[in-house]
């Protein structure tokens, strides 16, 4: 059974908006975060909730080999999921973030 993460992606952020100075762990994390939002927010999420970002959970030290399937909730949250392990969360806070792709997905 997978963790659930509630997450928001000002966390990962300096006060300048850049991603902060961080342990590697939490990095990994924000990256992979970061990942997901990206994809939901680039437009691609509306036509096909399975994103391109492999799941980061290592059950009994094997890498799981789920990818993230990822919306945009109607309350603006990020709701994630690995079909495969059951990892999940929901995140928010990644407007305006460096990994907000809405304005490119406009062009």
């Amino acid at each position: 059974m997978g963790d659930t993460w509630i997450t928001d992606m000002r966390h990962f952020l300096n006060g300048a908006g850049e991603i902060a100075d961080m342990p590697g762990p939490a990095l990994g994390l924000a990256l992979s975060l970061g990942a997901i939002v990206a994809w939901v927010t680039s437009g691609r999420g509306a036509v096909n909730e399975r994103t391109n970002v492999p799941c980061r959970r290592s059950p009994g030290r094997q890498r799981c080999r789920g990818v993230i399937e990822a919306i945009l909730t109607s309350d603006g949250a990020v709701s994630w999921g690995c079909p495969v392990c059951g990892d999940n969360g929901v995140t928010r806070g990644w407007e305006g973030t460096p990994w907000d792709r809405r304005d490119a997905a406009i062009r």
